[in-house]
């Protein structure tokens, strides 16, 4: 299910957290979230069940429509297949961490946030203190419920309860409002909606196999 509380303004900075799952008819639940990078606004959320590469469709046109979004996906697991299929289509803004090699004294690049015992916390204690800085206006209610029942044991391991999708996706997207103003990520163009901008649009939509509009995919969501 796809939802927007704002459309896109001309110019202004937006990022995207995307949670992957298998995308299994009674499986885990994939999600994305659109924050607002200067208001902290959540204005869209897609969510529900289907295949990482054809959730990578949806996202790209997401990221396109909201002004080429930063946008990051957790790369465990089946999220590296939605981002190798993100990068396929051409995706203009993926998220990516640079590191030297001691050895070989060559760069290399990683896509994606990769969740480990050390990044999970660091994501998770980030959001923590956006929420209680009012730093973010959240509109889907759906996404405060599984707020309010994500929990961390007494081992120091946190999930929700049963799904944690959106939680995870909005930690990612809160994560990028850090690093959208960063010179490699902003955005490279700033005639947003004129006719220039829609005829790359219109092109880039050509290079997507089996091109589809935002949420025309039948899934099987919550809301």
């Amino acid at each position: 299910m796809f939802t927007v509380w704002r459309e896109p303004v001309g110019g202004h900075p937006y990022c995207i957290g995307v949670d992957t799952a298998e995308g299994l008819a009674h499986g885990d639940y994939s999600c994305a979230q659109v924050l607002d990078v200067r208001t902290g606004e959540q204005v869209a959320v897609w969510h529900g069940h289907i295949p990482p590469d054809t959730l990578a469709n949806e996202v790209y046109m997401l990221a396109l429509w909201y002004n080429d979004a930063l946008t990051c996906v957790e790369s465990n697991n089946h999220g590296l297949t939605t981002i190798v299929q993100l990068r396929h289509l051409g995706h203009p803004n993926l998220f990516r961490k640079r590191s030297l090699n001691q050895v070989t004294s060559k760069v290399s690049q990683e896509f994606g946030w990769k969740t480990t015992r050390t990044t999970k916390p660091l994501l998770i204690d980030d959001l923590g203190m956006a929420l209680r800085g009012g730093e973010l206006l959240l509109r889907d209610r759906y996404t405060l419920a599984e707020l309010r029942t994500y929990t961390r044991n007494e081992r120091g391991s946190m999930s929700g309860s049963p799904h944690d999708d959106r939680v995870m996706a909005l930690a990612l997207a809160n994560q990028m409002r850090q690093y959208a103003f960063m010179p490699e990520f902003a955005p490279k163009v700033d005639d947003y909606w004129t006719v220039d901008w829609f005829a790359r649009m219109v092109i880039r939509d050509a290079d997507v196999s089996n091109p589809m509009q935002i949420g025309a995919k039948t899934v099987r969501g919550t809301v």
